[in-house]
């Protein structure tokens, strides 16, 4: 059978309108809409006019992630991030794990009234990364599912996630997911890059800050993003939520009500954050 990649509506772009706030919100590497649309409902919930966008070659468009280049990515986001700002009084912008290095350099060329970093990737935790430049000319992709345990809750959140209507339990079927979930290097050196970008950018940020982080991230290190506060020059508050990993954004997990009462405060407010 051929696998029906992301066919869930939930991954399409989404807005939902509520007041003069308007706030964009970036998703991760792999990512797309559906993993902001919990805070999205919730932001706007609370007034706050909700837009979610997907990146090009993450969900429907997976298959084209060996050819996307950073600045695709940063390209299409600064796309909506102008129009965001066009059309509210006060526009907010909300990056999560890549997407908070994304919305690190759109804040440093066009501020936000709020910029918002949940778990924000600027490097990686793993050093063997630092290669990525000559690996992917010499490895053309990685293969992260290729031993997944179909038993494990996190692997078949994924996994299902990708594949909804994939049956998890029948071992062809596990099989295909194993062999065709690669990731090719060249769009983890892609990563690597809008990363570092995010990390340079930080330097050049005035406007508001908020830093939400997983305690127990494995992904993003609680350390990297404390080194990362340090380098945003407006007013910050960072928080770190005891026993949170890094998917801080859904809404399945203890730390959801924790993360979406942070952003939502600090998004609705006109104060400035404490340092």
């Amino acid at each position: 059978m051929a696998l029906n990649w992301y066919a869930d509506p939930a991954h399409e772009p989404f807005c939902f309108a509520s007041g003069p706030v308007g706030a964009l919100l970036i998703p991760g590497f792999m990512g797309t809409p559906k993993e902001m649309r919990p805070l999205g409902r919730a932001l706007a919930d609370a007034g706050v006019t909700a837009r979610g966008i997907l990146l090009p070659g993450f969900g429907p468009d997976i298959a084209n992630l060996g050819s996307i280049q950073a600045n695709d990515w940063l390209r299409i986001a600064g796309e909506a991030w102008e129009e965001t700002l066009a059309s509210h009084e006060r526009a907010v912008l909300v990056g999560f794990s890549m997407g908070g290095a994304v919305a690190l350099q759109l804040a440093a060329r066009r501020p936000p009234a709020r910029l918002v970093l949940l778990a924000p990737h600027w490097r990686f935790a793993d050093r063997r990364a630092l290669a990525l430049p000559l690996v992917r000319h010499v490895m053309r992709s990685l293969s992260p599912f290729a031993n997944a345990d179909f038993a494990d809750p996190g692997v078949r959140q994924a996994m299902a996630a990708m594949a909804p209507d994939a049956d998890l339990d029948d071992p062809a079927v596990q099989q295909q997911l194993r062999t065709q979930s690669a990731i090719p290097t060249a769009a983890l050196d892609e990563l690597r890059r809008v990363s570092a970008g995010g990390g340079h950018a930080a330097r050049l940020v005035v406007a508001p800050t908020l830093i939400v982080q997983g305690h127990a991230d494995g992904i993003v290190l609680p350390a990297h993003t404390r080194r990362l506060a340090l380098r945003v020059g407006g007013p910050l508050a960072l928080h770190e939520v005891p026993g949170a990993g890094h998917l801080i954004v859904a809404d399945d997990r203890p730390a959801w009500s924790a993360v979406r009462d942070l952003v939502i405060q600090f998004a609705t407010t006109a104060a400035p954050a404490d340092r």
